[in-house]
């Protein structure tokens, strides 16, 4: 190698780094004080145990972690101008080749005709198969070239590359190392490298050995196994890191103590200036890069724009219809030969004298009502015990002639016949809606007998009916279906939860992987995220809810008599609010785990407490005012005084839902920022 390049002192240096402090908490100090400088134009090797700092000091200099005391200086001022490859491969594994060289490269605002020139150039050079493999189907060594592929694609300035050989043929990785030589030499490019493979090390100008978050030797390969006697650089480091022991052997480490870590007045400046907040080829390229997961993800997408199709569909058909074919005990002491034998008898007439309970029996029959006859109370009354039976319909012997004698006596009619003229009913009241229902209908069935009956004998039908008119409803019908009360609060909780859920999926799946790291380094705004994303997921929100509103209010014909146009600005706002949710989310949890606990543990309390489940009116007074301040219970409640009144936006009930949705969209976004800023972008896990 010749001396002139070995010699990085009268090179100008790339790289600077002084007096760098970085902890992520009091007892866990990364980098403490360490100093470095990487001369233009030369390989720096920097070597270290797992453990000691360099990936947190590399994050330091391309910009993505900022130092707690110290500053860091580099020459190629923005991010395009660097090329980083990460220890992690930061790699789509559903995408071609050709196609993580296309979204990089647009990235990096590179024509197309570029982009064909420099693929082709480092499909060759690093030995890759045909551009239209998958990386999932490549080798561990192939997906480690097509990373290091994507930081030499724009030809950067400054190269930073964390472990490119592992796992690497031994020839290929000689010829890496004979590319990176011949680029520092022609092209004045820098390079700042690490390793696990010391010796291999040997080829760089100068090598940087760290542990404990500190250089201890910052030279040239040579000199320093000259310098400590030495035959290989593992050597060298063994020595130099029994020294660093044996200095602070007896001594408390300063740099740990709290009280002298450095604090200063002023945080150190970024070493990288952003090119700009928001570019428009960052944009398509992050846009390209949807428009190919979704491509190579398909399955998926149906799942995501068919779930909320087949979950209305599911809660039209499953939830707000009548039982049906429920059983009732009967126990007719007016009949010798059983309830069979009012086949025997007319369904209509006045003949007083005949078994009138068939009668009643048969309206029973009509609603759907199975009855099943039994001879005593007990064995009735033990029926329904055993769950054989929803009630119990018991008849007097002198049941006819009894209710007779109290239509015709009124007033005068003896108090025995009036014990006798009743109809008695015992009830399974443990499920609240069937039990209900069957109230419901053994009443109104009594009623419509009675007056079939009345009207059959002459007289008027509408005395025998109970003195309360109910006229036609001002909003609704006056046999309204549960799902029609329910269906608003459907559509909001879908509208809400999956953006969401996909805005959670979508970017926690890139921010676990690395991949949005690396992404953030070479450039892209966490703005430019956030609006590439919500293209995206417009259009596949457009699609969801088209689908929902076709289902729930054209196939199973829900009311929806108010302003459409309003009606979709409420739902696009719970949409937007939902997705700014899942920003928050995902920008606060670092694993699927935790997100799936955030997202769950909101779930039910939204569902409960917005009126999805019960009307607040039935909730108790502290969760009544609760619940009209979450995100989805005033959205619904406009959203239902819309659809089944036609309310417009100028009635306080819809206007609140629509100051509702944009004061917590406001509030997502505010808590999303705070923590964004908190972390210097996104929360990272550091080594």
């Amino acid at each position: 190698m010749d001396s002139s390049v070995m010699d990085g002192g009268s090179r100008e240096p790339a790289v600077v780094v002084r007096d760098a402090y970085k902890r992520f908490s009091n007892g866990n100090v990364i980098l403490r004080g360490l100093n470095m400088t990487v001369p233009q134009g030369t390989i720096y090797g920097l070597l270290g145990p797992s453990g000691c700092g360099k990936t947190t000091l590399l994050s330091c200099i391309v910009g993505r972690s900022d130092l707690d005391a110290g500053y860091v200086r580099v020459k190629a001022k923005t991010k395009a101008n660097i090329g980083y490859m990460p220890q992690e491969l930061a790699l789509f594994k559903e995408f071609s080749i050709k196609e993580t060289m296309t979204y990089y490269g647009r990235l990096f605002d590179l024509s197309a005709s570029q982009i064909r020139k420099r693929t082709d150039e480092l499909l060759k050079f690093l030995l890759l198969p045909h551009e239209d493999s998958i990386i999932n189907n490549l080798s561990g060594g192939q997906e480690r070239r097509v990373s290091f592929a994507v930081a030499l694609l724009h030809n950067p300035q400054l190269l930073i590359l964390d472990e490119p050989t592992v796992g690497v043929d031994p020839v290929l990785s000689a010829s890496i190392w004979e590319r990176l030589l011949e680029m520092t030499a022609n092209k004045n490019k820098t390079v700042i490298i690490t390793t696990h493979y010391i010796e291999e090390a040997r080829q760089a100008h100068t090598i940087g050995l760290m542990r404990g978050g500190q250089l201890l030797a910052e030279e040239a390969p040579n000199m320093l196994m000259v310098k400590h006697h030495c035959d290989t650089l593992e050597q060298a480091f063994l020595e130099l890191s029994k020294k660093q022991l044996s200095s602070t052997i007896g001594r408390e480490d300063e740099n740990c103590n709290i009280e002298e870590y450095p604090t200063p007045a002023h945080p150190p400046e970024p070493p990288l200036k952003q090119d700009s907040m928001c570019s428009f080829a960052r944009i398509t390229a992050q846009l390209l890069k949807n428009f190919y997961w979704m491509k190579r993800n398909i399955p998926i997408m149906c799942f995501l724009l068919l779930l909320p199709v087949v979950q209305c569909f599911l809660f039209c058909t499953c939830i707000g219809r009548d039982p049906q074919g429920l059983t009732i005990a009967v126990v007719n002491k007016e009949l010798e030969d059983g309830i069979s034998s009012c086949y025997q008898y007319p369904s209509r007439g006045c003949n007083m004298t005949l078994p009138i309970s068939c009668r009643y029996l048969e309206k029973l029959r009509e609603k759907t009502i199975r009855l099943v006859e039994y001879q005593d109370l007990d064995s009735a009354k033990l029926a329904v015990k055993k769950n054989f039976a929803w009630g119990l319909l018991y008849f007097n012997r002198n049941y006819t002639a009894s209710l007779m004698e109290r239509i015709q006596q009124q007033e005068g009619t003896d108090p025995i016949d009036i014990d006798l003229s009743e109809v008695e009913i015992w009830q399974d009241m443990s499920n609240q809606y069937i039990g209900n229902m069957l109230r419901r209908d053994m009443l109104t069935g009594y009623v419509s007998f009675l007056q079939a009956f009345f009207s059959d004998c002459g007289w008027t039908p509408r005395v025998a009916d109970i003195p309360i008119k109910i006229e036609d409803a001002i909003y609704g019908n006056n046999n309204p279906s549960f799902v029609h009360f329910t269906a608003p609060a459907i559509i909001s909780l879908f509208e809400f939860y999956l953006p969401m859920v996909f805005t959670v999926g979508a970017i926690l799946m890139e921010k676990m992987a690395g991949l949005l790291e690396r992404s953030l380094v070479a450039g892209v705004t966490v703005l430019e995220v956030v609006i590439s994303h919500i293209i995206v997921q417009f259009i596949v929100l457009f699609i969801q809810t088209t689908l929902m509103i076709i289902v729930l209010f054209v196939i199973f014909d829900n009311p929806l008599v108010g302003n459409l146009g309003w009606t979709l600005s409420l739902l696009w706002l719970t949409g937007t609010s939902g997705m700014c949710y899942g920003f928050m989310v995902s920008v606060m949890c670092d694993t699927d785990t935790a997100a799936t606990f955030m997202g769950l543990g909101s779930f039910f309390p939204l569902a409960m407490l917005s009126g999805m489940m019960w009307p607040l009116e039935g909730m108790h007074w502290i969760l009544r005012s609760v619940g009209w301040a979450l995100p989805l219970t005033l959205p619904t409640e406009a959203f239902r005084a819309m659809s089944a009144r036609g309310w417009m936006i100028t009635h306080p009930t819809v206007y609140k839902g629509f100051f509702s949705s944009f004061g917590w969209i406001a509030f997502f976004l505010l808590i999303t920022t705070i923590v964004v800023r908190t972390n210097n972008g996104l929360r990272v896990k550091q080594k």
